[in-house]
């Protein structure tokens, strides 16, 4: 069972979604999902709420025990800063009538029912499902990934910025940031926008931008690009002492 996490921790709210057709058949499902949930929670410090995207989400096993099992698993979450939870997607069909926590239709009414009033710009928004970032504290890499093929504009680098910046409260020291340009597009035209949001970057640890797999051999971006991943990220390999992990927020400039 693969589960989506998206840590919105200027605005206290965990996204929760799965990112294609997902079934709970069984106890050992619910279990997979909170062990997930709970791996995530180790870079939350604060108390939060969850907003559960339910439209590919399937509870196919209607028993009492499954029932059980889904209120356990959310009682144990709410001893670990979770404060309120909700979703969106609702069908009825799908079994959601068995989730100990309201679900509404749209994603907008989902976000009422936590508590949290704002317009979603849907095909906006969904790209920023698209972004995947890791975190590499040890090696001091941020990975940066577009899980379908994207070409930026000006509207979606303000998505990306966004993302970034929220990943940001995870970092206290320097770090390098290696692109996968596989999925990846960035028209000339726009350089001059990414080189802004870069040098934005740069004023948050952010030390050398380095990219890998381009779409073509002869494609061009505003950065260094490698056609294998090792060969960039031997590129930023080693320049630094201490770990991400180690805060050193006085050599911030």
């Amino acid at each position: 069972m693969q589960v989506s996490f998206e840590s919105d921790f200027q605005k206290k709210i965990l996204y929760v979604s799965m990112p294609s057709e997902t079934i709970l058949k069984d106890t050992a499902d619910v279990e997979a999902w909170r062990k997930q949930w709970v791996e995530v929670l180790k870079s939350w410090h604060s108390p939060y709420k969850a907003l559960i995207d339910c439209s590919h989400l399937h509870i196919e096993n209607t028993s009492d025990e499954m029932t059980g099992a889904l209120e356990r698993m959310f009682e144990f979450l709410k001893r670990f800063f979770l404060r309120k939870v909700a979703g969106w997607g609702f069908q009825e069909e799908y079994g959601h009538k068995q989730l100990p926590f309201e679900i509404a239709v749209t994603q907008e009414e989902g976000l009422e029912l936590i508590g949290v009033r704002e317009r979603v710009a849907r095909s906006l928004d969904d790209f920023r499902s698209v972004i995947h970032i890791d975190n590499h504290f040890e090696q001091q890499n941020v990975e940066l990934a577009f899980l379908e093929p994207t070409i930026l504009t000006k509207e979606k680098l303000a998505i990306l910025k966004s993302k970034m910046t929220n990943n940001l409260m995870l970092w206290h020291s320097q770090w390098h940031l290696l692109i996968d340009c596989s999925n990846l597009d960035i028209p000339t035209e726009v350089w001059e926008d990414f080189e802004r949001l870069i040098r934005f970057l740069k004023g948050f640890f952010l030390h050398e931008v380095v990219g890998y797999s381009p779409t073509a051999k002869t494609k061009k971006y505003p950065f260094a690009v490698y056609r294998a991943r090792h060969k960039a990220a031997a590129q930023v390999k080693g320049e630094g002492t201490s770990s991400g992990r180690d805060a050193n927020c006085k050599s911030r400039k």
